[in-house]
């Protein structure tokens, strides 16, 4: 557990090093998928015990993470981080830098994972005081984008964090026209939408 949250501590800190780190270890394809179901039962149960606190909480998951639907929003949020790492590895290669999908996917990850730790932090500030809540979700979100833009920069190998911010800006706005063309697919109100 030391280790653990001396590693959030240096992927905070050092998000390059970290980086690295994750990258030289090449884990194995199938703890790389594990890692990330986890993750998204994670991230579910994390909305899901929100929910029982803050009634009204389910606007701040994309989609809807309710008891209702939780097979649905497991999977779409599933697609979406394997349909991102796809998007960071194909707009990286397309500005010159040489990442692989699964080791992107990786970092993708540990990513997600430290995104629960910040928010669980954020939502537990924002109980107490939601002023106070709300300046410590800006600067979660800020920190994060950070450590996100050295992950791709490490893993495309970039010189320079603009070509890597180019990277998740691209990523994103494909990401945003993807998500809009599945919720017409399948239609808001499966997806727990207005």
């Amino acid at each position: 557990m030391k280790a653990l949250l001396s590693f959030v501590l240096l992927t905070l800190r050092q998000p390059g090093v970290a980086a690295r780190s994750i990258l030289l270890r090449q884990f194995p394809n199938e703890a790389i998928w594990t890692g990330l179901f986890l993750a998204v039962i994670l991230n579910a149960l994390l909305f899901g015990v929100l929910e029982l606190f803050i009634p009204d909480s389910g606007e701040l998951a994309m989609f809807d993470m309710s008891s209702e639907s939780p097979g649905l929003s497991m999977m779409i949020s599933a697609v979406r981080s394997v349909l991102f790492a796809g998007l960071l590895t194909f707009g990286g290669r397309w500005l010159g830098g040489s990442g692989q999908f699964m080791p992107i996917l990786s970092l993708l990850v540990w990513d997600q994972l430290l995104q629960l730790v910040c928010m669980s932090i954020g939502i537990a500030v924002l109980l107490i005081s939601p002023q106070l809540g709300s300046m410590v979700f800006l600067v979660i979100g800020l920190v994060l984008l950070f450590v996100l833009l050295n992950f791709v920069n490490e893993a495309h190998g970039f010189a320079s964090l603009w070509r890597a911010f180019a990277v998740v800006l691209m990523a994103s706005i494909v990401m945003v026209f993807a998500m809009i063309l599945i919720v017409r697919l399948l239609g808001p109100a499966n997806l727990g939408l207005l």
